[in-house]
């Protein structure tokens, strides 16, 4: 059935990335429609959200349609829900949030196309994607809004699950993002901006759907294969997204559950508890295998590896970041060798003139660092680059690594399976990916960091800049590779994330996220601080990619729109580059708090069985009764003007006000029973406990 709309007036919206990186950014993009009566229509646009009107009487949309369409979403080389170009995935990925997980850095301090990237902490900068780039909405607007009435509402369930990955990564980058005006294709400002708990719960909400609409269409490889390609049924490629299996798709849309179940974990436990059962106990399941755009094993190469190589076809834009050096080396990863190269020749350190002869050993830059203009076999250029065996690794939207170390959260934090066994499942994954699985047993075996050995000692492996030493930092990783299970939670979980954030590489978008949310793995900070303003402690690190205030509609607009959906838990929100997010967990519960050395001690778990009352951090002198609370709180001794907030163990804030005396009577009558977070002014928090 091939059912026919009449249409008068299409309004599309192309989201095009802001700076031309590499001169095929320079290029128009080309918008093609096909009539019913076989008409092709082209229209070209080089301008940032360009605006155009198409006025046609012919019937225009049609099933066809719909699968150009999605076809284009899936496999378009910049803006796809991980870009498959190389000029696509710098401007996305290399650039930034593979920078800020500690993956990789930039090793040139500008590009001959686009704005100066003097360093990654520099702010504006046109290389960092914005939110209102997710994309590709313009490709997904008829299938939302035409795919039931056309009989084919599957694929009105597969743009729901690729939008929900695009959308997942615009708003864990920046904080809020306008769901639905982007998908509707608003082109009038002020936009509607979601937080970042509204975003999930509207993607949660596409997610089920989708996921209801495959189970009962179950649409077939004819179906399908528009959509995917017949790469895969000719046999020009290895894998290809569902290889035409509906059940796929519903196994990649509760893997991205799966995903935001972890984001919630902290914010919203019991929420995330459930979203984690109903992914990994649907009857279909989650993912086993990765889940990505056609390739073709040997043959397809990943965009990293042309951005990072130094020959080969390579730009030696990228080199090994310092904090993944020095992870996978006193984890004593095998991987290193299988993700980078030494060290291409010869450098002398600028401040003790020692060299360091080619082929040594691996070597990064740590984040942040202003390497200055590229030069061939010169500086930062001779660092390490990707791989040869790196080259034609397969790009995926989901890998099967990534969804093995989900599982092993969730059998941590809610008991959903064996987290031990799930954890060295996951290592064991990504050796055998890399054909190195006889190296597996020795490595979980490790129960001591690994160290280095000189002069018949062994020494702690520290960051060691061979460029430049005052970039030197001591190693911050101290946990060993083996499972112990009288570890604490928080041990086990920095091991799950440390080696989920190994095998994942370089997949910087949850990576970055996890970073984020948990505190591992143990970073480096940036060595030069933030540029923007307001600036931040290098510590506390990136929380977020601000939006860019210059673009006019944004500033005169939006900008009220992005910061009132910034605010979370009780406070408000700025456009900066240290706002906290949602996925980080309310900071009455989950503060910020510092070593002796001054490094950040993430906080997951907090420990509050059987209190009744506990002093959390010291302050002035308080008295908060009864204990445990009824129908009223008493507070004595706070100051006036002091902030107090109460919250529960998810998140969720039911007092906030500023004190207007030193004795201060709250009503909680109607709170249900639980414990609950009381917090006074800066320093003083305590623990209560309701009947």
């Amino acid at each position: 059935m091939n059912i026919n709309i009449k249409k008068y007036a299409i309004l599309i919206i192309l989201v095009v990335a802001s700076v031309a990186v590499k001169a095929d950014y320079a290029k128009q993009r080309t918008i093609k429609i096909t009539l019913k009566n076989g008409e092709v229509l082209e229209y070209y646009t080089s301008k940032i959200n360009s605006i155009m009107f198409i006025e046609k009487t012919e019937d225009i949309i049609d099933i066809s349609l719909l699968q150009g369409e999605l076809q284009s979403a899936l496999t378009d080389a910049k803006s796809s829900v991980v870009a498959t170009s190389a000029f696509g995935y710098q401007y996305s990925n290399a650039n930034s949030v593979d920078v800020f997980a500690g993956y990789t850095t930039v090793s040139r301090s500008d590009f001959q196309y686009g704005p100066a990237l003097i360093h990654t902490y520099q702010w504006p900068n046109g290389y960092y994607a914005s939110a209102c780039n997710a994309g590709p909405t313009s490709a997904l607007y008829n299938a939302f809004t035409y795919a039931e009435s056309l009989g084919v509402p599957e694929y009105k369930a597969i743009a729901q699950i690729v939008y929900a990955q695009t959308a997942l990564h615009a708003v864990n980058n920046a904080g809020c993002l306008p769901y639905y005006d982007l998908r509707n294709l608003k082109d009038s400002h002020p936009l509607n901006y979601l937080s970042q708990e509204e975003t999930y719960n509207a993607i949660l909400e596409d997610l089920n759907e989708a996921i209801a609409t495959l189970k009962e269409v179950q649409p077939g490889k004819e179906s399908l294969m528009p959509v995917e390609g017949d790469s895969y049924d000719k046999g020009d490629v290895t894998y290809a997204y569902s290889e035409y299996r509906w059940e796929k798709w519903v196994q990649l849309a509760n893997t991205v559950k799966l995903r935001i179940a972890m984001y919630l974990s902290k914010p919203n436990p019991s929420l995330a508890k459930q979203v984690a059962i109903e992914a990994l106990t649907d009857e279909i399941g989650v993912l086993d295998e990765d889940f990505g755009p056609a390739y073709k094993q040997g043959n397809t190469q990943h965009p990293y590896y042309q951005i990072s190589a130094s020959n080969d076809g390579g730009w030696a834009d990228s080199r090994m970041n310092a904090s993944f050096e020095n992870i996978l080396k006193r984890t004593g990863s095998p991987l290193i060798e299988e993700y980078f190269k030494k060290n291409l020749d010869n450098v002398t350190n600028k401040v003790d003139g020692t060299v360091t002869k080619k082929n040594a050993d691996y070597y990064g830059i740590r984040q942040g660092t202003n390497v200055g203009i590229k030069t061939i076999g010169q500086g930062y250029y001779n660092f390490s680059e990707a791989s040869v065996a790196f080259k034609y690794v397969r790009q995926a939207w989901v890998t099967k690594e990534e969804v093995i170390f989900l599982k092993a959260e969730a059998a941590l934090r809610w008991g959903l399976g064996d987290a031990k066994a799930l954890y060295e499942e996951g290592v064991r994954s990504i050796f055998a990916k890399f054909d190195i699985s006889s190296k597996a047993d020795a490595y979980l075996a490790q129960t001591q960091v690994v160290q280095q050995k000189k002069g018949g000692k062994y020494y702690d492996i520290d960051y060691v800049d061979i460029l430049d030493a005052k970039n030197n930092l001591p190693g911050r990783l101290d946990i060993c590779v083996a499972w112990d299970e009288n570890d604490s939670e928080e041990v086990k979980l920095e091991k799950i994330i440390t080696q989920k954030w190994i095998s994942i590489f370089p997949n910087g978008n949850e990576a970055w996220v996890d970073y984020r949310r948990t505190g591992y793995p143990r970073l480096f900070p940036s060595v030069q601080a933030w540029q923007g303003v307001p600036s931040f402690p290098v510590e506390l690190q990136l929380r977020r990619i601000p939006h860019d205030e210059s673009d006019e509609n944004i500033q005169l607009y939006d900008l009220p729109n992005i910061e009132q959906a910034l605010s979370v838990f009780g406070m408000s929100g700025e456009n900066s580059g240290g706002q906290r997010l949602y996925f980080e967990g309310n900071p009455a519960v989950y503060p910020w708090t510092y070593d002796e050395k001054g490094w950040f001690v993430p906080i997951n778990f907090v420990e509050i069985s059987g209190i009744e009352e506990e002093i959390i951090s010291e302050g002035t002198e308080l008295k908060l009764y009864p204990s445990p609370m009824r129908n009223h709180l008493t507070i004595e001794g706070c100051c006036v003007g002091d902030k107090i907030m109460i919250v529960d163990m998810t998140g969720r804030i039911y007092y906030s006000a500023i004190s207007q005396s030193e004795k201060e009577i709250i009503n909680v009558s109607s709170y249900p029973s639980g414990l609950y977070i009381v917090s006074i002014g800066e320093n003083v928090r305590k623990v209560v406990k309701i009947d």
